[in-house]
């Protein structure tokens, strides 16, 4: 499977990557892909940044960060190359440049932003409901792959065992087979990935890390990531669709196990412990 990502560089395009080697082209050359982009080479990707200004000195360095098979081209030639497109722009920018891409169908598209927020009348922020980014952009574009990943702070990008343990990183869309090729560049860069369902539950995504600001408006020189310890399944005592009324879902035949560094515990093992 190839991936690629596109962010914001300029210059000349990198042929696509043989075989099953990903090429991954990034839209957009600020702090985001500063980190992001070298994190991706460093694993072993192909990768292409899409700049306006391809030639410019800052974005030369960041190809040069990023290894021997980095490159740089317009954010259209960049998408135009690559099977994942990751969007590492501003939010208030993000319709305009996903638009600019040209032909978007079949390609993964990758979105990091998180949701609009307002302050609350009492002092908090809160998310403002509505559709999530990702949505729109599927909505824009409905022969594109959307998928939306819970960024962890960039730090990680550059050590993932920054805290002793990688975090967790959720990942959202319409699409299994993307769901699954996105969390296997994530768990390349030493994070683990979580398949998190449908595009629509980015909107979780974004209560999440608006509650997660939490601590630094109480002035709490704190931060935290989202890990997903393992715990006892349900479905080891209980019939768990009976007990919360499960349907099913349409995509279940096509659902692609994500990539994990530790086998699962057995049942047999969990009744065990608890004396079951």
């Amino acid at each position: 499977m190839i991936l690629l990502v596109v962010v914001g560089l300029g210059g000349f395009v990198a042929p696509v990557a043989a075989q099953d080697e990903p090429v991954v082209a990034m839209i957009g050359t600020g702090t985001l892909a500063d980190t992001f982009g070298p994190a991706i080479g460093r694993a072993g990707y192909t990768v292409v940044y899409g700049s306006r200004e391809p030639a410019r000195p800052s974005v030369r360095a960041l190809v040069e960060k990023t290894g021997s098979e980095a490159s740089a081209a317009s954010p259209r030639e960049a998408a135009s190359n690559a099977q994942i497109v990751i969007l590492a722009v501003p939010r208030n920018v993000l319709d305009d440049v996903t638009d600019s891409l040209g032909e978007l169908d079949g390609k993964i598209v990758v979105d990091v932003s998180g949701g609009m927020k307002r302050v609350a009348a009492d002092g908090y922020l809160e998310l403002i409901p509505g559709e999530s980014n990702s949505e729109r952009i599927q909505s824009r574009h409905p022969n594109a792959r959307v998928v939306r990943i819970n960024l962890p702070l960039m730090a990680f990008f550059v050590d993932p065992m920054l805290v002793g343990t990688p975090p967790t990183i959720l990942i959202a869309g319409d699409d299994p087979a993307a769901r699954e090729a996105v969390a296997r560049l994530i768990f390349d860069l030493g994070l683990d990935p979580w398949d998190a369902g449908p595009l629509r539950f980015s909107q979780v995504f974004d209560a999440m890390n608006t509650m997660a600001l939490v601590p630094s408006q109480q002035g709490r020189i704190e931060g935290y990531e989202w890990r997903l310890m393992p715990s006892a399944p349900l479905s080891c005592f209980t019939d768990v669709s009976k007990l919360f009324g499960f349907g099913h879902p349409k995509e279940l035949d096509s659902v692609r196990p994500f990539p994990r560094r530790d086998q699962p515990i057995p049942c047999d093992e969990w009744r065990r412990r608890l004396g079951w």
